[in-house]
Protein backbone atom coordinates (compact mmCIF):
# COMPACT_ATOMS: atom_id res chain seq x y z
CA UNK A 1 0.00 0.00 0.00
CA UNK A 2 1.41 3.31 -0.93
CA UNK A 3 1.83 6.17 1.49
CA UNK A 4 2.13 4.03 4.58
CA UNK A 5 5.27 3.86 6.66
CA UNK A 6 6.45 0.90 8.66
CA UNK A 7 4.45 0.00 11.72
CA UNK A 8 5.93 1.22 14.96
CA UNK A 9 5.55 -0.15 18.42
CA UNK A 10 2.78 1.83 20.20
CA UNK A 11 4.98 2.17 23.30
CA UNK A 12 7.57 4.08 21.32
CA UNK A 13 10.58 1.80 21.85
CA UNK A 14 11.51 0.26 18.55
CA UNK A 15 14.81 -1.33 19.52
CA UNK A 16 16.23 -3.56 22.19
CA UNK A 17 17.04 -2.04 25.58
CA UNK A 18 20.51 -0.57 26.13
CA UNK A 19 23.10 -3.13 27.25
CA UNK A 20 23.69 -1.52 30.67
CA UNK A 21 20.06 -0.91 31.58
CA UNK A 22 19.96 -3.44 34.43
CA UNK A 23 23.17 -2.48 36.21
CA UNK A 24 21.46 -0.42 38.91
CA UNK A 25 19.12 -3.20 39.94
CA UNK A 26 21.98 -5.70 39.83
CA UNK A 27 24.07 -3.52 42.15
CA UNK A 28 21.15 -3.04 44.54
CA UNK A 29 20.44 -6.76 44.61
CA UNK A 30 24.10 -7.53 45.39
CA UNK A 31 24.00 -5.16 48.37
CA UNK A 32 20.67 -6.32 49.75
CA UNK A 33 21.35 -10.01 49.25
CA UNK A 34 24.77 -9.82 50.88
CA UNK A 35 23.36 -7.97 53.87
CA UNK A 36 20.44 -10.38 54.28
CA UNK A 37 22.43 -13.58 53.84
CA UNK A 38 25.38 -12.67 56.06
CA UNK A 39 23.14 -10.90 58.56
CA UNK A 40 21.02 -14.05 58.74
CA UNK A 41 24.10 -16.18 59.29
CA UNK A 42 25.15 -13.77 62.04
CA UNK A 43 21.70 -14.00 63.58
CA UNK A 44 21.99 -17.78 63.65
CA UNK A 45 25.40 -17.51 65.32
CA UNK A 46 23.89 -15.07 67.85
CA UNK A 47 21.12 -17.54 68.58
CA UNK A 48 23.60 -20.39 68.98
CA UNK A 49 26.07 -18.45 71.17
CA UNK A 50 23.41 -16.63 73.17
CA UNK A 51 24.35 -13.03 72.36
CA UNK A 52 21.99 -10.26 71.34
CA UNK A 53 22.74 -8.99 67.83
CA UNK A 54 26.52 -8.71 67.91
CA UNK A 55 27.16 -11.25 65.18
CA UNK A 56 24.10 -10.16 63.19
CA UNK A 57 25.52 -6.63 63.00
CA UNK A 58 28.94 -7.94 62.05
CA UNK A 59 27.32 -10.16 59.42
CA UNK A 60 25.43 -7.21 57.91
CA UNK A 61 28.63 -5.17 57.64
CA UNK A 62 30.48 -8.13 56.10
CA UNK A 63 27.60 -8.68 53.67
CA UNK A 64 27.60 -5.05 52.56
CA UNK A 65 31.37 -5.21 52.11
CA UNK A 66 30.98 -8.35 50.01
CA UNK A 67 28.26 -6.69 47.95
CA UNK A 68 30.48 -3.69 47.25
CA UNK A 69 33.30 -6.06 46.29
CA UNK A 70 31.02 -7.88 43.83
CA UNK A 71 29.80 -4.61 42.35
CA UNK A 72 33.35 -3.41 41.73
CA UNK A 73 34.54 -6.80 40.50
CA UNK A 74 31.67 -7.78 38.20
CA UNK A 75 30.19 -4.47 37.09
CA UNK A 76 33.42 -2.50 36.97
CA UNK A 77 31.98 0.48 38.82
Amino acid sequence: MTGQGPKHDPRGDDGPPPPDSGMGMTALSYLLTGMLVWGGIGWLVDHWVGTRGIFAGIGCVVGIGGGVYLIVRRLGA
